[in-house]
């Protein structure tokens, strides 16, 4: 399955945002997580489970939990490291 970015994302009760990034498993090379952005402020962006996902019709990804559902799970933070 395709995950595409910048694509509106559905979740059971209507859209609640658009995928940001993909998160890639580096040792057995698998996408595990996509990151989604709400399309409300304050605009958080939230870690699932790529196993959420049920199908990407049309440049859209639909998953398989409500907003209230999604609003709970852990939110993105990106960190940058850099090695001296």
């Amino acid at each position: 399955m395709e995950i595409p970015l910048q694509a509106p994302v559905e979740c059971t009760d209507g859209v609640c945002g658009r995928s940001e990034y993909v998160l890639i498993n580096p040792v057995i090379d698998k996408v595990t997580h996509l990151v989604v952005k709400e399309d409300s402020s304050p605009h958080t962006e939230y870690i699932v489970p790529v196993d959420l996902v049920t199908e990407t019709i049309a440049e859209t990804i639909h998953l398989r939990c409500s907003r209230a559902e999604l609003e709970k799970m852990e939110p993105f933070i990106e960190t940058t490291f850099i090695k001296e």
